[in-house]
């Protein structure tokens, strides 16, 4: 390794406690989401990786979905890091919902930190097929 690419851990400013753990800076992380829209209604899949499923919170206000989940990161406590960047976050995510869409009747599912939210059409505003009565 030439000398300008090595790590000189005495210029870091990130104070590590002996701990390890308690003086690393807590993140705001902003998932990568995809969203899937279909007649049925429209489904966000965000990556969360590390957010265990108590220590996530969906909630739907004004028309405005907030997904928040917490990750944190325990370091062993035979491991003492000497520099830490990250011990803690918040993944957190906003979406505003169109009027089409029906917010009391929203389902999500965690799996391997894949968060799949589906909000559904409302009845009035899924397409539908016309019955053609013959004479």
């Amino acid at each position: 390794m030439s000398e300008e690419k090595q790590l000189d851990l005495s210029q870091q400013k990130q104070p590590v406690s002996t701990a390890g753990q308690a003086d690393a800076e807590i993140m705001t992380l902003r998932p990568l989401a995809d969203i899937k829209e279909t007649p049925e209604g429209v489904s966000v899949y965000l990556d969360m990786p590390g957010v265990a499923k108590d220590a996530l919170d969906i909630d739907v206000d004004r028309n405005v979905l907030s997904i928040r989940g917490a990750i944190n990161l325990h370091t062993p406590e035979e491991l003492k890091p000497s520099y830490m960047e990250l011990h803690s976050g918040v993944f957190e995510r906003r979406f505003t919902l169109g009027d089409e869409l029906d917010s009391a009747n929203i389902k999500a599912t965690l799996k391997q930190g894949e968060l799949v939210v589906f909000i559904p059409r409302s009845e009035k505003h899924k397409p539908r097929k016309v019955e053609i009565k013959v004479h």
